[in-house]
């Protein structure tokens, strides 16, 4: 009744009872007995106390009455009957008056504040109003609180996705498109751009992929070109943060970061890898043109460890496949990737009937220069040989080591007479180039021998075109060395 009288709903008075409880708890812990004496509680336990009192009170006045009646009519004899009972119902009355008027006393008592603070059947209202505003200030407290919750479970949540799709991604063009259109999502904007370093310049970052904008010229890319070593970037050391643009000094703002805030961008993160700076991030502003909270730099500085991560991880397996198929002497393919390579080129050329060739050649009296002159000497020269061939080569062309002093060449979409030529003057080149120590060989010089075949002339299948030049290698070799010849014979 008392809660009804103040306006709460049964959901109201349950929180209101339920932060009553817990305060009362706070003010003394520990001690269940004190944790009632809060204003709101020991006027409850007065009227209790005070409601216990009155029962005593009746309790007593009508044994008082019963007493007196008794005595009253032991006394009959000396009054008459009417008077007797006149008698009994003037103390019934007056006893009743008595109980009344102690019970008002008492609940004056109980109450502070008198009668004012009786209404409503007796029930206190005056602080229930009170805490009943108290509650509404706390629920909306708490439903800012927990809007704010929500939002970071939603970005931890998306930040989880995030990095679960960007380490899934193991190539490095594809994982950094990938990053950017993540960023835009996250941080709400339209404008990124990543700066990585050059194979050529190692010591500066250059705009390697952009959204946002029109496109870099060649003249921009060197217009953005940035220093590993600007003050700006210094103020990252090795620490995964973000910088706002537009809160930096000035004076460090100078070439090209005013050309960038000029453009649109205003935050930067960098990308850190083995705890060196390997690159830059850069955001535009906002969508909406807010500025950038606390909260969404700290977001953005998680994004750019996470794009940092998953960019190591694609170098390095990007590295691995690359040690896997390359040969470590040479740099040219080895022997696994030229088995794969053969069979998918073959099977092109069948479907779609282009010409395929293979040219195999081999260094001429090999073993004798490395017995003479040593295996490092060796070394120099399977090194020299791979420079020239690869600078010969078209960039569809596979040129691989195939073991030894051996090398191969597969030539897609080359006819037989055009691979002829490749191999004649790839031949002569290695003929014209001086080796140091070459005058040790029986001719005084170092040769290959070359043999080659073509599909769909000389085989139809991978394995009878590498074994057709591998029979015309032999019969170049048993000619005499230092010369080229075709399965089908062209001059040889």
């Amino acid at each position: 009744m008392c809660f009804a009288a103040a306006g709460f709903s049964g959901e109201k008075a349950e929180i209101w009872l339920f932060f009553r409880y817990n305060y009362e708890k706070r003010c003394v812990p520990g001690c269940r007995a004190n944790s009632t004496q809060t204003p709101g509680t020991r006027r409850v336990r007065s009227i209790r106390d005070a409601m216990t009192k009155v029962r005593s009170l009746i309790l007593t006045a009508a044994c008082f009455v019963c007493l007196e009646v008794v005595a009253v009519l032991s006394a009959r004899h000396v009054f008459s009957m009417p008077l007797a009972y006149g008698l009994i119902a003037s103390l019934a009355i007056a006893h009743v008056c008595l109980v009344l008027f102690l019970v008002s006393v008492l609940r004056r008592r109980s109450l502070p504040g008198g009668d004012e603070a009786v209404k409503n059947d007796g029930a206190p209202v005056i602080d229930l109003l009170h805490e009943n505003a108290s509650i509404d200030q706390l629920q909306g407290e708490l439903k800012d609180v927990t809007k704010k919750l929500q939002k970071q479970m939603y970005d931890l949540h998306n930040l989880f996705e995030v990095s679960i799709h960007l380490n899934s991604i193991l190539e490095p063009q594809r994982l950094i498109e990938s990053s950017m259109l993540s960023l835009m999502g996250q941080m709400q904007t339209n404008q990124t751009i990543i700066f990585l370093p050059s194979k050529n310049n190692g010591s500066a970052v250059f705009p390697f992929y952009s959204k946002g904008f029109s496109g870099f010229t060649d003249k921009d890319i060197e217009k953005y070109k940035k220093s590993l070593k600007d003050p700006v970037i210094g103020k990252f050391g090795e620490k995964m943060i973000a910088l706002d643009l537009l809160g930096l000094d000035k004076d460090l703002l100078v070439q090209p970061w005013s050309l960038l805030i000029g453009s649109g961008i205003s935050m930067i993160a960098p990308i850190i890898v083995k705890n060196q700076i390997r690159g830059l991030i850069a955001v535009g502003h906002k969508m909406n043109n807010e500025l950038f909270t606390k909260p969404e730099q700290e977001l953005f500085s998680l994004l750019a460890h996470f794009i940092s991560v998953a960019f190591y991880n694609a170098i390095l397996y990007q590295r691995m496949e690359q040690i896997s198929v390359t040969d470590g002497l040479t740099g040219l393919y080895n022997y696994r990737y030229f088995k794969r390579r053969l069979e998918d080129e073959f099977l092109r050329s069948s479907r779609y009937h282009h010409s395929l060739s293979l040219v195999l050649f081999d260094v001429d009296h090999f073993k004798n220069f490395n017995d003479t002159m040593g295996h490092p000497a060796g070394d120099v020269v399977l090194k020299t040989v791979a420079q020239i061939l690869q600078s010969t080569i078209r960039k569809t062309d596979i040129a691989v080591r195939y073991g030894g002093e051996e090398f191969c060449v597969i030539l897609p979409e080359t006819d037989m007479n055009s691979a002829y030529i490749f191999a004649e003057r790839f031949r002569k080149q290695i003929d014209a180039h001086h080796f140091e120590g070459e005058e040790v060989q029986p001719g005084k010089s170092l040769t290959i021998s070359v043999g080659m075949a073509s599909f769909p002339q000389d085989a139809d299948s991978p394995a009878s075109l590498l074994e057709k030049a591998d029979n015309a290698l032999y019969e170049a070799k048993s000619s005499g060395r230092n010369r080229t010849c075709s399965a089908t014979p062209i001059t040889c």
